[in-house]
């Protein structure tokens, strides 16, 4: 009997288990175990029957029973669990990726066992923090081989500057500056999400664009939640600098502001981004905070999202509404239908047939029974948590992370495909 994986590979390369030397028509079991960032064991397990050649693979095999159902190479890996006391639980892998181990089990005895490391980052990746002109965050390079593209990501209404997206990005090709806007104590970034300026932004394309790899050719932008929200402003403003944008969990329209220090959101309504010192318009909120957050966790913040829009005029909601159809290039827009944070399914579809009036290119990736958390894919999707449920189920989720990276890296990579199309055949992209 042997067991084989799939050499180390970043977390978005397919995933390959393979058994063979079994008798033919067997129940056998796999069980995969790995270790978070705070030595949490993660584990799932699969039985399979073995095939008339006693072999078993997940690439072409459906499981009869265990974590997942259906045929699908990374159901090991996106159904790992840990205890079901750990409260709250969510994956933060160790730094760099993190490694699996999968055991073959027969008749209840460990009869093959393999190991091997899911990457978030390439090894190589070269990181340099920037920290010039007011802008935070950090510019991501691959060490070797040609770039496909460059491009601006950004977070959400958490705050701070987080790099993993950014890195995993970079390692797929990509010159990725991941910039934070608010929300990093010591920085001088404004400490909320209120009025940040569009300029901003606009400092942050021109300082990517600079760069020797990129010199001057535009670039895309991507962000998921809040982040998406304004990476459909930032595109919409800037046009000439931008050639894609990628939204994750978007929506197409702008909210209020958030302030974490009063009551969520800001305690007087302001809104979230300005331009030339004013702000833009915003759907106010109308919900109780004191009262939504004075029961058990969690706290589902899709009747919020939704109300404000509802209550808002025919004009506020024009107002609101981004207009994508400035936006250069492809747009690709990523939801779910159980988006517990917002609507984020129909704010999507807003901006989808918004580009489609204007007869501008657009795709919209969404699931029913998705939810908010699609932009890494690769790893454990489960999550417990007494805050904002992020909504979904696990297997849909990780289904639509894995096609959304797919098609997230291909309207990246499309900007400067363009140029490359442009410069071989004379052709213009439309």
């Amino acid at each position: 009997m042997s067991i084989f994986l799939s050499p180390t590979a970043l977390v978005t390369a397919p995933f390959q288990v393979r058994a063979d030397g079994l008798r033919p028509r067997t129940r056998v079991t796999l069980v995969a175990q790995t270790q978070d960032r705070s030595g949490e064991v993660w584990s799932s397990r699969a039985e399979f029957l073995t095939s008339e050649s006693g072999t078993v693979d997940v690439e072409r095999q459906a499981p009869v029973a265990g974590s997942y159902s259906g045929v699908d190479p990374g159901g090991l890996l996106w159904s790992l669990q840990p205890r079901a006391d750990l409260f709250p639980a969510f994956f933060q892998w160790p730094d760099g990726g993190y490694d699996v181990t999968v055991q073959l089990v027969v008749d209840g005895e460990i009869r093959g066992e393999a190991r091997t490391r899911r990457l978030a980052r390439r090894p190589d990746l070269q990181a340099t923090p920037v920290r010039d002109g007011g802008l935070y965050g950090t510019l991501f390079r691959p060490a070797t081989g040609e770039l496909r593209g460059a491009c601006l990501r950004l977070g959400g209404s958490e705050g701070g500057l987080y790099d993993e997206e950014g890195a995993l990005l970079a390692s797929e090709g990509f010159l990725v500056f991941s910039l934070a806007y608010f929300g990093v104590p010591g920085s001088g970034l404004p400490e909320q999400l209120i009025n940040i300026p569009l300029e901003y932004f606009g400092r942050a394309l021109t300082l990517l664009q600079q760069q020797p790899e990129v010199g001057g050719r535009r670039v895309g932008v991507t962000g998921a939640s809040k982040g998406a929200e304004a990476a459909l402003l930032i595109g919409a403003t800037y046009p000439q600098q931008v050639g894609a944008v990628a939204a994750i969990a978007s929506g197409g329209l702008v909210f209020e502001g958030i302030d974490r220090t009063r009551t969520f959101p800001a305690g007087q309504p302001r809104s979230s981004w300005s331009v030339g010192g004013v702000p833009l318009p915003y759907l106010r909120y109308h919900t109780d905070w004191n009262e939504l957050f004075s029961g058990p966790g969690p706290y589902s913040m899709t009747p919020a999202h939704r109300l404000a829009a509802e209550r808002a005029s025919a004009d506020e909601l024009a107002a609101a509404t981004i207009p994508v159809e400035r936006i250069a290039g492809p747009l690709l827009l990523v939801s779910g239908g159980d988006d517990q944070v917002w609507h984020a399914h129909e704010l999507s579809l807003v901006a989808q047939r918004r580009r489609e009036r204007a007869g501008l290119p657009v795709e919209h990736l969404s699931h029913p029974r998705a939810g908010h958390s699609l932009s890494l894919p690769g790893f454990p999707t489960y999550v417990r948590t007494p805050w904002t449920p992020m909504g979904g189920e696990d297997g849909v989720n990780a289904q639509l992370q894995n096609a959304a990276w797919t098609a997230r890296t291909e309207v990246l990579g499309a900007v400067w495909d363009e140029g490359r199309a442009q410069t071989d055949s004379g052709c213009q992209f439309h």
